[in-house]
């Protein structure tokens, strides 16, 4: 989308895609969450990646960062836990990191969930592969993707629970074709 384009707009020019859900990759400020309301009964709001300050509700998958490991990876990961636990009353989950520097690593992701249920997993299948949905599956709640990159669809649709959101991701350059092309290449896998 063009980058003088409004939050609200930019969300309702999906509707040329036909499509009905989407994931806001930024958290919106308080006047864009008021402009955002209006579009609502188009639009479902699956995910938002962000802290969580304004977005506490209304279903959305809050998708939170694990941040740098520190030197000491066991503290840091104590210093994670207690920063979503703050958050238990809401949906969370913890995304794939960007590296192996940042939490969580594939086995921190279930010593998350054993200290905090609230706690599920958001698969980013641009930064982590096949280890993280052997251990993490169980915990999904979404996963984000690129269509038209190499990436397992078909592992990805298996391992997602029932009702759990499939996002597709584009980038910013992506043109109005690509998108098109990505919509369909994810509808054949994940049924809309």
């Amino acid at each position: 989308m063009p980058p003088d384009w409004s939050l609200d707009r930019a969300v309702a020019s999906f509707r040329a895609f036909d499509v009905r859900a989407v994931a806001l990759h930024r958290e919106p400020s308080l006047e864009e969450i008021a402009g955002l309301r209006p579009i609502a009964r188009h639009f479902r709001i699956v995910a938002v990646f962000g802290a969580d300050t304004h977005t506490r509700g209304g279903g959305a998958i809050l998708v939170v960062e694990g941040g740098v490991a520190g030197e000491d990876r066991e503290r840091s990961l104590e210093d994670l836990c207690r920063r979503l636990h703050r958050l238990r009353e809401f949906p969370v989950a913890l995304r794939t990191p960007e590296d192996d520097t940042h939490h969580p690593a594939p086995y921190e992701v279930e010593m998350v969930r054993s200290s905090l249920p609230n706690v599920g997993y958001w698969h980013d299948a641009d930064r982590g592969g096949q280890e993280y949905l052997e251990v993490a599956q169980r915990w999904m709640r979404g996963a984000s993707f690129q269509p038209l990159t190499d990436v397992d669809l078909a592992g990805i649709r298996d391992a997602l629970p029932r009702g759990a959101p499939g996002v597709v991701s584009c980038p910013p350059e992506t043109s109005q074709a690509e998108v098109k092309e990505a919509l369909a290449r994810a509808r054949g896998y994940f049924r809309a």
